[in-house]
């Protein structure tokens, strides 16, 4: 037990993929690159909680990725994109969460082709992720995954979330950067949550990025900027236009990374309606505007007089009004 301390490096439970390298077993033991916890071939080293303990050749077994809690870099979007897809292809959305999504405005063929996810029961969690370990995919710095440590020692890849339903927050390119969660109750935080482990073993921050909705047919070119993933979504398939999604008002440097990379000349801002009595938010739009003038962007604000964001007017038939933005 005491050679189990010694080593910082975590243990992962042997797979298909890694069989054990002491019994050839694909289950029940546990690896790093240093040693192994083999359940069934027996070493003058025994483990309390069960097991033997046997010293790997340098080589026998390839050490994973991984850092110390709170300082592990995030993946590449390449591999976020392809981890993230994977993980939602296997889950399904609950009737009570399309419903939601239905009465939001959005409709079937937009809810299937978004890939809005219900987040699983926490009792299958872990095998969600066993699975996609065994296919193949890294989930070592993906947001929203981490290395939790085994009853019986080591460490097994899971992830944690209030009950609700996932929404692919995507690039300028469409890759799903980072994944959002629509929590059920909302608590003291609010009702959305990035999917993120800053400070878990093997996991990484997501961040705030922001989202870029795109519709299925385009149809006007000026690029719109409104508040949260969800809404962009909604906003987009009303409007045929591309929507940058911001996750708070304030958070408008992402927006305006994306519009440079869409090549985007002309900027509809569209925040909440409750920047009028939010000194936040109307500072927050001020600075946005600002920032994309100095960039020879034409600025546009929008407004309504129903509802509170973009999305609700819209899906009410309430009319948008759009005003250029002119002076110093």
């Amino acid at each position: 037990m005491r050679a189990l301390k010694d080593t910082c490096e975590p243990f992962r439970r042997v797979s298909r993929r890694e069989p054990c390298p002491i019994c050839g077993k694909t289950d029940w033991c546990g690896i790093n690159s240093r040693l192994a916890v083999c359940m069934r071939v027996k070493s003058n080293h025994p483990v309390s909680n069960g097991g033997w303990l046997h010293k790997l050749a340098p080589g026998v077994v390839k050490e994973e990725a991984y850092s110390l809690a709170g300082t592990n870099p995030t993946a590449p979007i390449a591999t976020r994109n392809r981890v993230y897809r994977a993980f939602l292809s296997c889950l399904h959305l609950l009737p009570e969460h399309k419903k939601d999504l239905l009465r939001r405005g959005l409709f079937e063929e937009e809810i299937k082709r978004n890939g809005y996810k219900s987040v699983l029961p926490p009792a299958e969690r872990w095998r969600l992720c066993k699975e996609l370990k065994e296919r193949g995919y890294d989930l070592v710095g993906v947001p929203g995954f981490y290395q939790a440590r085994g009853r019986y020692g080591g460490h097994y890849w899971t992830f944690k979330t209030l009950p609700g339903y996932f929404i692919p927050v995507r690039d300028s390119q469409g890759r799903i950067q980072a994944l959002q969660i629509r929590l059920d109750q909302p608590d003291g935080h609010g009702k959305y949550r990035f999917f993120s482990t800053p400070s878990q073993t093997g996991g990484s921050s997501s961040g705030a990025p922001c989202h870029v909705a795109r519709p299925d047919k385009l149809k006007d070119r000026r690029v719109w900027v409104t508040e949260g993933p969800l809404k962009a979504d909604i906003a987009s398939r009303y409007l045929g236009s591309i929507f940058i999604g911001v996750p708070g008002a304030g958070n408008w440097r992402p927006a305006v990374e994306a519009i440079q990379e869409l090549g985007a000349r002309e900027v509809v801002i569209a925040y909440d309606r409750d920047k009028i009595v939010k000194d936040a938010v109307r500072r927050a739009e001020e600075e946005l505007k600002a920032d994309l003038r100095r960039r020879g962007i034409k600025v546009f604000i929008a407004s309504w007089n129903q509802g509170k964001g973009i999305d609700d007017a819209l899906v009410s038939g309430c009319e948008i009004t759009v005003k250029e933005e002119r002076g110093a």
